[in-house]
């Protein structure tokens, strides 16, 4: 399994820091440490960097000239997305869905060059078909793409969190052992990738993902399952198809839409901690986490890490609807 991890390139700057957010543990009676993926890198930075190292590996390995992916207008992972397979000489091009404002993560894309195809939510349910088609379209014209599925979600995408297990194992023989373990969900491959690892490394600590989405629970889950079943058939391995734990009802009214709680959670964990979260993912994720531990779901003086999943640039994006709690 070894060497499997080792097939990937050097994208982000790992490992990451590890930071203990001290009113917030005050306030929740938990010790509550934060794990800071969103600065693993500065353009490319987020949750991505991880998964990228192996899927962009894997594009280089076959010669691929071409990177084709999809989200939403403002996709954290197709910024990143772009940003690294620039960097590798790759053209990209982004399947992308919702509103087109030019700033935040899609002004980032643009500048950095990448071809963008708008489509509709209803077209996005089908995107990775879409994809393929014009895959095929390139292929005839004397290109090679690689597709990329949303928020690079996959078998070979899993090995960017299950790596990340070693960098917790590592931080926790010299400091404390965590209880829980908890992020965002929201196609599933950042936790799919964390049960992965706990495997490889034999942790023991409980991983909770916050769904996002509009997706149930149970849907996200048979997904993680899936990719576990593929990922043992491409990597001839033969781990546990384990079911992860994703819990609904912390998503507001859609995905990428922020309510009055998720600005309220910005602005008390800006002020408290001096960390930013995001409003699609992070802001949501904290909010549910907090909610459990309030609700006696993690035991009080448990250690819980939160991993923070970046999404940084996309809060601009949110500039005009969170001057209301700045009170300008």
């Amino acid at each position: 399994m070894k060497d499997i991890l080792e097939r990937k390139l050097s994208l982000g700057r790992f490992p990451t820091p590890v930071e203990f957010m001290t009113n917030s543990s005050k306030e929740l009676g938990v010790n509550l440490y934060l794990k800071r993926d969103d600065l693993d890198e500065f353009i490319g930075s987020g949750n991505k960097v991880r998964k990228l190292e192996y899927l962009l590996y894997e594009a280089k390995v076959m010669e691929c000239d071409t990177i084709l992916s999809a989200g939403g207008m403002q996709s954290n992972h197709c910024r990143a997305t772009t940003y690294f397979s620039k960097k590798l000489g790759m053209d990209v091009e982004l399947f992308l869905f919702g509103k087109s404002e030019l700033q935040g993560n899609l002004l980032i894309d643009k500048l950095l060059g990448a071809k963008i195809h708008p489509i509709t939510s209803d077209e996005y349910t089908n995107v990775v078909e879409l994809m393929n088609e014009r895959a095929n379209v390139l292929a005839k014209e004397g290109h090679k793409a690689y597709v990329i599925p949303p928020g690079g979600s996959n078998a070979t995408g899993l090995l960017g969190y299950a790596s990340m297990v070693g960098e917790l194992e590592k931080w926790e023989e010299k400091n404390v052992k965590f209880d829980y373990v908890v992020c965002a969900t929201g196609t599933a491959g950042t936790i799919g990738g964390l049960e992965l690892g706990k495997q490889i490394y034999e942790e023991k600590f409980q991983v909770i993902g916050i769904n996002v989405t509009k997706k149930s629970a149970n849907t996200l889950e048979q997904k993680d399952a899936d990719m576990l079943k593929e990922f043992n058939s491409k990597f001839n391995t033969s781990f546990d198809i384990r079911l992860p734990q994703i819990v609904d009802g912390y998503v507001g009214q859609d995905y990428a839409i922020a309510s009055e709680k998720d600005f309220q959670v910005i602005k008390e964990v800006a002020l408290k901690d001096q960390v930013i979260p995001d409003p699609v993912y992070t802001a949501k994720a904290f909010k549910g986490m907090k909610d459990l531990i309030e609700k006696g779901k993690n035991g009080r003086g448990s250690n819980v890490l939160f991993i923070h999943t970046g999404g940084t640039f996309g809060i601009f994006a949110f500039a005009d609807q969170l001057k209301i709690y700045l009170g300008e």
